[in-house]
């Protein structure tokens, strides 16, 4: 008997041995759901990584070359000429949009009459206007990294959780351990995996790509912060 033991045993593992991929394949029910759910928010991060990488660097290099084409335009011309010499190289650049609502704006007031000292206010609260929804997009794609980098490793162990309550229940049922409660394991364990993947590439993303953006950011801040110096050099003291 003892004898015949071993070989049944090393059969039955036999039996109950499966790699990963197969044990996701095998997966049913709850555990299926969570999977096919992880995977999807696997791939749709993946994309926002990939397109919003290749857009943010682009646009760093587009706004590195604005700043300095305005500083040397600002040498020897206006405002007005140096946001019509830029405003067609660069018209989806964040800076350009600010630009042109500081002109209208100034241009509105000036209609008025001088520009005083509180116009600076209206200016600077219709950069802000304009502002908010540039941030917005800058910032667009971030908040679904966010999400996967944090919820995904929860629906993962749950998925975990649920495909062991499966095991055991089946293993009421059966009163066979090895077979019955391996396989259902290794599929709940699947799920765990199939969690941390998705969220260890958009912590690492989000945080790399969030970055660079409160980078653009700060620069969009400086550069608003820069066009209120310009306008009250060039604009309050012609007035005097």
């Amino acid at each position: 008997m003892s004898a015949l033991a071993v070989p049944v045993s090393l059969l039955l593992l036999a039996q109950v041995e499966m790699d990963p991929m197969t044990a996701a394949l095998q997966s049913r029910g709850m555990v299926l759901f969570v999977l096919v759910a992880l995977v999807i928010l696997s791939v749709v991060s993946w994309v926002i990584i990939g397109s919003r990488a290749i857009a943010l660097r682009a646009l760093r290099k587009e706004t590195a070359v604005f700043r300095g084409q305005f500083a040397e335009l600002l040498k020897t011309a206006d405002l007005t000429t140096a946001a019509e010499h830029l405003g067609k190289k660069h018209v989806s650049l964040p800076h350009t949009r600010i630009l042109a609502t500081v002109l209208k704006e100034l241009h509105q007031l000036e209609v008025l009459g001088p520009l005083r000292e509180e116009d600076l206010d209206s200016l600077e609260r219709a950069m802000r206007r304009t502002a908010e929804p540039l941030v917005d997009d800058l910032e667009s794609g971030l908040q679904l990294l966010a999400t996967t980098a944090t919820a995904a490793p929860f629906m993962g162990l749950f998925g975990t959780v649920w495909g062991i309550m499966g095991a055991f229940g089946g293993l009421a049922d059966t009163g066979t351990i090895l077979q019955t409660v391996a396989p259902h394991i290794a599929q709940a364990l699947v799920a765990t995996a199939v969690g941390l993947l998705a969220a260890i590439p958009a912590s690492i993303a989000y945080n790399g790509l969030g970055r660079i953006v409160r980078r653009l950011v700060t620069d969009l801040d400086c550069f608003a912060e820069e066009l209120l110096i310009q306008i009250r050099r060039r604009h309050l003291r012609s007035k005097d």
